[in-house]
């Protein structure tokens, strides 16, 4: 898969991205800490087990990760949301999420090795990018060259 140079640059320079969860046409937003992990191609969240994102995501894996760039530097403004499909992972197993996780936050820990904390991982499936000039470009698994 090859992702694009604008969403990639936000997946590994940004650490907040907003989460989408959908249930029984119920919307829910949450700002999220992230890590996306580059060799596995994919997306890790933690939170809580027993909030409202987890429920939704329980009943309906499908969602969507807005990742802005929030900074005052001289990068574009840029935006992508990204779609994709959310996999809480076993918790006798997400040790490798998890470490993963916490190297790129550190500090934050009680958010993600903390009691009762599930680990998500988000499989890209397609992107919408857009930038300040509202330039918009669409992107998928399905579209990406094979390389």
């Amino acid at each position: 898969m090859t992702i694009p140079e604008k969403l990639l640059t936000l997946l590994e320079k940004e650490k907040l991205c907003f989460l989408s969860t959908s249930h029984q046409d119920r919307p829910h937003i949450s700002l999220m800490n992230f890590t996306y992990l580059h060799e596995k191609e994919l997306v890790i969240l933690t939170s809580r087990a027993d909030t409202t994102k987890m429920s939704y995501m329980h009943h309906n894996p499908y969602v969507a990760l807005l990742f802005t760039h929030l900074s005052n530097d001289n990068r574009p403004p840029v935006s992508c949301t990204v779609y994709g499909k959310a996999h809480v992972e076993n918790p006798s197993q997400d040790s490798f999420y998890r470490q993963a996780h916490l190297q790129r936050h550190p500090g934050m820990e009680p958010f993600i090795t903390g009691k009762d904390i599930a680990v998500v991982t988000v499989q890209i499936q397609r992107a919408t990018i857009a930038t300040i000039q509202d330039q918009v470009s669409n992107w998928s698994v399905e579209q990406a060259p094979d390389l």
